[in-house]
């Protein structure tokens, strides 16, 4: 159960992350680059390409355990996340900073469903996976409204450096998640 309430910790900051970065990109490339709402979302397809390869993680998540490719992915989208805060218009940088990204939050969020699920016993997954999804919603939302309320005071390089302090967080929870699996033998 311990594993369950360190995903459940991570699952709500997760949530703030992905959805919170997600609020603040396109609105980054239309009010600040003033791209149309097209180009924009364009724009962000680097997100996809880096997730894709992320999706090889579910399995290395069962081999060595939900801590080290959790934290790796939330460090990653950090450092996916900072030439946002710097207000460079690179767009070889920022492209391949959305692919750093994309990767890291796949990768994190593929990995922290394995530490959510691990240690339950099969009667408590239905109720554990409709917790996760509320938990991941609630953070999404609170994630929003904060970094809305950020942006809206001090710009899109505090609300960048705010997203990234909170992935920052979450990798810090991370360290908290078990390193390997425990074996289907050792299950309750």
């Amino acid at each position: 159960m311990r594993s369950f309430a360190v995903a459940s910790v991570l699952t709500f900051t997760g949530g703030l992350t992905l959805f919170g970065g997600m609020f603040l990109l396109p609105l980054y490339y239309q009010q600040v680059r003033h791209e149309s709402v097209v180009a924009a979302g364009l724009l962000l397809v680097p997100l996809g390409v880096g997730a894709l390869p992320a999706r090889s993680t579910g399995p290395l998540a069962d081999r060595v355990g939900p801590r080290p490719v959790v934290v790796t992915g939330l460090l990653l989208t950090a450092l996916g996340t900072l030439p946002f805060c710097t207000g460079t218009h690179d767009d070889v940088l920022l492209c391949l900073a959305l692919v750093v990204r994309g990767l890291g939050m796949s990768a994190a969020n593929l990995a922290l469903l394995v530490g959510a699920f691990q240690d339950l016993a099969p009667e408590h997954v239905a109720d554990a996976s409709g917790t996760t999804r509320v938990l991941q919603q609630l953070g999404g939302s609170f994630g929003t409204a904060v970094l809305a309320a950020v942006l809206a005071g001090d710009g899109f390089p505090s609300a960048f450096l705010w997203s990234t302090a909170f992935t920052v967080v979450a990798a810090l929870v991370g360290l908290c998640l078990p390193i390997r699996v425990a074996s289907a033998e050792a299950r309750p």
